[in-house]
């Protein structure tokens, strides 16, 4: 049975108060921003070569630092059995 080590803290709990608005914050635009372009996606319009280009490199800008992330905050299972 994997369980979480006892006294290990999530990235959450290891920052303040003030910290942790700021992150809400920055979420709450990051998906009003994605909301956005999912609309404009669905008028089917084409985009140039730039937009697409613009589009792409912040796709992959996002997925680095998401994986990046995720492997720096991984919560490592402890086998208990």
């Amino acid at each position: 049975m994997a369980v979480e080590r006892e006294g290990s803290q999530t990235a959450c709990e290891m920052t303040d108060p003030m910290d942790q608005t700021e992150m809400a914050n920055t979420l709450r635009e990051f998906g009003k921003s994605i909301v956005a372009l999912r609309d404009v996606m669905d008028q089917n319009k084409p985009f140039n070569d730039m937009e697409l280009l613009f589009i792409e490199n912040h796709f992959q800008l996002i997925q680095m630092a998401y994986f990046r992330w995720k492997r720096k905050h991984r919560r490592v299972p402890v086998d208990l059995t």
